[in-house]
């Protein structure tokens, strides 16, 4: 075996070694890969009344947070009474026509996760949720 052929071989080892070790610290949380979302859905769904003229009408919204710390799961449930005052303050008496829209459903996301964050903010000085997503709602 040529000493060129010999050189190309082990640096080829010495490059995969390198690559295999980068590989294995973003897996193990030492490089720099992204945080694992992970979700919760805050059970049972919510249901408020939504106004519509002078209706009075029903709406149905689950809700599912998107967090990345592993040990806000718990605050959530410990802190979910909280939580679910502030959804139900936030969601009852919301006009219809708002919650149609697309940019209305964005707007109550935003302000969902906004309540969320200063619940957890106020008890555990972490606002700890990422986002809020709607999974189901439905008005009648």
């Amino acid at each position: 075996m040529s000493l060129f052929r010999v050189i190309c071989i082990i640096a080829g080892l010495t490059l995969n070694f390198n690559i295999s070790a980068e590989e294995k610290g973003s897996a193990d949380g030492n490089g720099d890969a992204p945080a694992k979302s992970l979700y919760l859905s805050l059970k049972p769904a919510f249901v408020v009344n939504v106004t519509e003229g002078s209706r009075v009408r029903h709406m149905q919204i689950q809700l599912q947070v998107k967090y990345t710390q592993p040990e806000i799961e718990g605050y959530l449930v410990q802190h979910d009474p909280a939580i679910r005052h502030e959804m139900v303050m936030l969601f009852s008496g919301m006009p219809v026509s708002e919650v149609k829209t697309v940019s209305g459903k964005q707007k109550m996301m935003a302000e969902a996760l906004a309540a969320i964050q200063k619940v957890l903010l106020d008890n555990i000085n972490n606002t700890g949720v990422d986002a809020v997503y709607f999974t189901d709602l439905v008005i009648q």
